[in-house]
C-alpha cells in the first residue's frame, strides 16, 4: 500500500501544508494529489482581492508551492501547498552540466503539461472563479494553465 504523508505547518504566516511522496509515487500523481489539496482548501482560502491560483515550480530544489493569491501576485492567502521531490532533485544535481540544463527545461514543461492536464478535467477548480498560473522562474514570468 502506498502511504502519502501531509504535514501541517502553523504560523504567524498562515498554515502550510507539507506533501511528502512515497518513493514509488509518479510525479504525475504526486502534482495531482498537491493540487487536488490545494483546489480542496479553496473554500477556506479565497479572499475578496484573490485572483490566482499559483503553482510555483522551483526548478533547482525541485519543489512546488500552491498559493492562491492576488491579481498583482503580492498577496498570498493564508494556506498554502508545497511539495519537495527528493529523488527528482538528486537526479537532477547529478547531471554533467551541459546535461542538466537540458533536464531541467524538459522537466519544467512537463510539470506545466501536467498541471495544466489535471486542472482542465477537474471540475471542482472550475467552481470558482480563479486564473490558474503557473511559473519556474519568477511571480512576473507566469503563464496561463
Amino acid at each position: 500500500m502506498t502511504m502519502n504523508h501531509w504535514q501541517t505547518q502553523n504560523s504567524a504566516q498562515g498554515v502550510l501544508y507539507i506533501f511528502t511522496p512515497a518513493a514509488q509515487m509518479s510525479l504525475k500523481d504526486a502534482l495531482e494529489t498537491c493540487a487536488a489539496k490545494a483546489i480542496s482548501l479553496l473554500d477556506e482560502n479565497i479572499q475578496d482581492e484573490s485572483l490566482y491560483l499559483l503553482f510555483e515550480w522551483n526548478t533547482t530544489r525541485a519543489d512546488l508551492t500552491i498559493v492562491v493569491t492576488d491579481g498583482r501576485k503580492q498577496q498570498d492567502a493564508d494556506i498554502k501547498v508545497c511539495t519537495h521531490f527528493v529523488q527528482l532533485q538528486q537526479e537532477l544535481q547529478s547531471l554533467p552540466e551541459n546535461e542538466q540544463q537540458e533536464k531541467i527545461s524538459a522537466t519544467n514543461e512537463l510539470v506545466k503539461f501536467l498541471l495544466s492536464d489535471y486542472l482542465a478535467s477537474c471540475s471542482t477548480f472550475f467552481r470558482y472563479s480563479l486564473v490558474a498560473i503557473f511559473h519556474s522562474s519568477t511571480r512576473d514570468n507566469s503563464q496561463l494553465l
